[in-house]
């Protein structure tokens, strides 16, 4: 089974318009998936880097919302 060494997750999370909390997919969170996976690509870190999508990471209400694991470094 191939492994990475770092995986990006980027919520795209889907809430109603109208809820309090907004939502990731709202706010851009698809784009900016597939921006972090064509950079990935064009750096030649697909091997070892992999950016996936993520249920909600309980922060939307701040932006989309991304964290790298291992690190735990979130966005």
């Amino acid at each position: 089974m191939k492994r990475y060494e770092k995986h990006i997750f980027i919520c795209e999370n889907k809430r109603p318009d109208d809820h309090p909390r907004g939502c990731c997919a709202q706010k851009g969170s698809s784009e900016i998936k597939e921006s972090l996976k064509q950079k990935i690509k064009a750096l030649g870190l697909n091997t070892s880097v992999r950016a996936n999508t993520a249920g909600c990471l309980d922060a939307c209400e701040f932006g989309v919302t991304v964290v790298v694991y291992p690190e735990q470094i979130w966005y």
